[in-house]
Parts: C-alpha cells; structure tokens; sequence
C-alpha cells in the first residue's frame, strides 16, 4: 500500500503541475477529490505504521526536507513546479510516509523493526522493473508515432492530432521516469548493495 500511496502522489503532483494556476471548477474539483482519497489512504496507513514499528515510531517525527525531495523526483522542471505548488506544501501528495526508506535505517533499529527493510526492498525493486518496462513500452510507442502517424500526416488536421498522441505518450513517459527516479532513491536509502546499484542506474 505505501508504494501505492507514493506513486500516487507522484501522479497527483504530475497533474498538478500541468494545469498550472489557471484551472477551471472541474479540474479544481477532480484534484480536490483525488487529495481527499489520497489523505484517506495516508491516514490508513500511518495508522497502521503504528503497529508494525512500534511505540519508539512517532508519526510526527518527520524527516526534514523530504517533501521537497518528492518534488525534485519529478521528471520535469522542479523549479517551474514549485512555482505552482508554494501554496500546497502541506497538501497530501506531499506528505511523507512512515516507510523504513523515510524514517531512515537507523530509526528502525531503533524500533526493532529491522526485517521491515528487506521487505519494503523487495517492492521498491518489482516496482522499479514495472517502471523500466512501462518506459521501453511507451518510448517504443512513441517512436512508432513519429515513424508512422506524425511522418504521413500532411494535413494540419492530421497533424495536430497525431502531435496530440504523441504529447499523451510523452506524458506517460515522464510519470514512469518520475516513479523509477523516486524508486532507485528510495532505494538508495535502504543499502541498494553493489549488484543492484549496477542494475538499477540512473535514467540518462
């Protein structure tokens, strides 16, 4: 479920940057609403963090600038983003979860819940495979748009939609980008070890 909730936010920042300021009362309203599930399934969570990380967890022990960590995540121009965002800092496509990767290796020893690591390991690492595999599928579409539909388009018609898909298949890409960004780092964070740090680099 936390893997979820962050590339869920990782979504919901995405949205929110590419309508800007100028929104009308159905995107204001769709994001309001997609900020209310997401702060519904953070609560359920830190809840439940509680129990598996014991009475040495306090919920309100955040570690700092990590939401800004979030925003530099983004496969996008963070700078442009906070520009739009400088009001929202404590909304919850914001909030740092009670993951291990979050609240530092050190601080789940202290709490006795050191075989939380490997586990929350395991999924950052079927979700960075997910994200690798997305990105060759639609970087592959993208490429066959240009060589067929943007290539024989000739008239302005044409051209606008298939410039138009290639902008939705681009859109996918930055997501996945952003999700395996967020994933290599948090990642980083609990001891990638050498073989995976060899797998999983960078994103050129």
């Amino acid at each position: 479920m936390g893997l979820a909730i962050e590339e869920a936010q990782i979504t919901l920042l995405i949205e929110v940057r590419r309508i800007g300021r100028q929104t009308t009362k159905t995107q204001r309203l769709d994001i309001a609403h997609q900020r209310d599930c997401l702060q519904g399934q953070i609560n359920a969570f830190t809840r439940s963090a509680t129990v598996h990380l014991g009475e040495g967890f306090n919920t309100n022990d955040n570690p700092k600038d990590l939401d800004i960590d979030i925003i530099n995540d983004l496969n996008d121009d963070s700078e442009d983003f906070m520009d739009v965002s400088d009001a929202l800092m404590t909304s919850p496509e914001l909030t740092v979860i009670p993951l291990p990767s979050n609240i530092r290796v050190d601080q789940c020893t202290c709490c006795m819940a050191e075989d939380l690591i490997p586990l929350e390991m395991s999924l950052w690492e079927g979700q960075a495979n997910d994200a690798l595999h997305n990105l060759q599928i639609h970087l592959c579409n993208k490429a066959i748009l240009f060589r067929t539909t943007v290539r024989r388009a000739k008239l302005q018609a044409l051209k606008t939609r298939a410039w138009s898909q290639v902008m939705s298949v681009e859109q996918a890409v930055s997501l996945h980008a952003s999700i395996y960004n967020k994933t290599r780092k948090q990642m980083l964070k609990l001891n990638l070890g050498l073989v995976r740090l060899q797998k999983y680099q960078p994103l050129l």
